[in-house]
């Protein structure tokens, strides 16, 4: 079985569009949200890297890996990393701006802050 694994280069060739089902993606918008509500602490954005700070706590890496995961299979045209070695979870999607623009709902503010800022 040959692996086919594709480069940063190779990715920022591939159309910047979501491919889940209207159904399926309105789901996993709706599974950031609470996600970031519950975990999100910061977002650091640079030009071509986004990467979203959450809570290490005990049930936040197996829902960060899950929805990474959906996202990887729909989201071909960035790359996705979890980073564990911190005192927090880190999030790393690298890409072209366009395609970070296209995922600003990990941009989400929690609700928590958003009350805060009122």
């Amino acid at each position: 079985m040959r692996v086919l694994r594709m480069s940063i280069t190779d990715r920022a060739l591939l159309p910047v569009a979501r491919t889940l089902t209207p159904g399926t993606g309105a789901q996993q918008l709706a599974a950031w949200r609470e996600f970031n509500d519950d975990y999100l602490l910061d977002v650091d954005r640079r030009p071509g890297e986004m990467t979203n700070h959450h809570a290490r706590v005990e049930d936040a890496f197996a829902w960060l890996t899950e929805l990474v995961r959906t996202e990887q299979s729909c989201c071909a045209f960035v790359a996705w990393s979890i980073d564990t070695t911190h005192a927090d979870l880190r999030l790393t999607v690298v890409g072209s701006d366009d395609a970070l623009d296209v995922l600003s709902f990990l941009e989400h503010t929690p609700t928590t802050a958003r009350e805060e800022a009122r």
